[in-house]
């Protein structure tokens, strides 16, 4: 039976954009061998650069709200206008910095130009084009109903605040201190996981997730085996199948072989 892979991104297949090359090599050798390597990231196609370098199989974006495999769009489930309206209005009610996403573009809203700032001196740099995006007021109304997942940055009240107002149909995950993102309830990276299964055929592909934090558990803990990188935290290792060293120790590489994909 092959293996349909899914790799997170930030912490997992790339650090700020750079990928190690023993991830490369782990995914040239498995999908040699027959395997299946995609991405299964919360961040929106129009956030991540061009990675047909990397001869992945497919991509799953925004937490699973869109997933694209061998060049077919498969699932493209936007957040909703009025679900999207309502989750804004909980984060302007806190005076939240966010970003609201789609395939096609990102969207910014400024509530807090101090926290911005700070945000903007830690990540300088960095090839990231979140913080960069058009601001919210300039975002042609039709876009309130693309828009995939948004998400919330920088400086701002706990967790628990915010996500207590959230709507009913949409779950808020934390991302680490002042970082949570806004999602469909009914999408996530186990549901991306299990559409790209279905779709290659259930009874002839297993699952593997890799990852690094909390907005991977969801696959972590549905895939057939799933692997947490050395540098994760302590929810993604305890959810996780096996534990395999740091992104920077050739992470990818050496759970690759754990698992007989190479």
């Amino acid at each position: 039976m092959k293996t349909a892979v899914f790799l997170d991104l930030d912490g997992t297949l790339w650090e700020w954009g750079v990928v190690p090359d023993s991830a490369r090599e782990a995914i040239r050798r498995a999908r040699a061998n027959g395997h299946k390597v995609l991405t299964n990231t919360g961040r929106a196609r129009s956030e991540v650069p061009d990675l047909t370098y990397l001869g992945l199989d497919g991509f799953c974006f925004a937490a699973g709200a869109e997933v694209i495999l061998d060049g077919k769009t498969i699932v493209d489930e936007p957040l909703g206008e009025g679900r999207l309206r309502a989750v804004a209005g909980v984060f302007d009610s806190f005076e939240l910095n966010y970003s609201l996403e789609s395939g096609e573009n990102s969207w910014l809203c400024i509530n807090d130009q101090a926290a911005f700032e700070r945000l903007l001196d830690m990540v300088g740099g960095t090839p990231d084009p979140i913080f960069h995006a058009p601001r919210l007021q300039d975002m042609p109304d039709e876009q309130w109903g693309r828009i995939h997942k948004t998400f919330y940055h920088g400086a701002g009240p706990v967790y628990e605040q915010v996500v207590a107002a959230m709507p009913e149909d949409v779950v808020l995950t934390y991302l680490g201190p002042g970082f949570a993102e806004a999602t469909a309830a009914s999408v996530n990276k186990a549901t991306a996981m299990e559409a790209v299964r279905a779709y290659l055929g259930a009874d002839e592909w297993c699952t593997m997730a890799c990852g690094d934090s909390d907005n991977d558990l969801t696959m972590l803990r549905a895939a057939d085996v799933s692997v947490a990188m050395g540098n994760g935290n302590d929810n993604a290792k305890a959810a996780a199948t096996w534990v395999t060293t740091d992104i920077h120790d050739d992470g990818l590489l050496n759970a690759f072989a754990h698992f007989g994909l190479l």
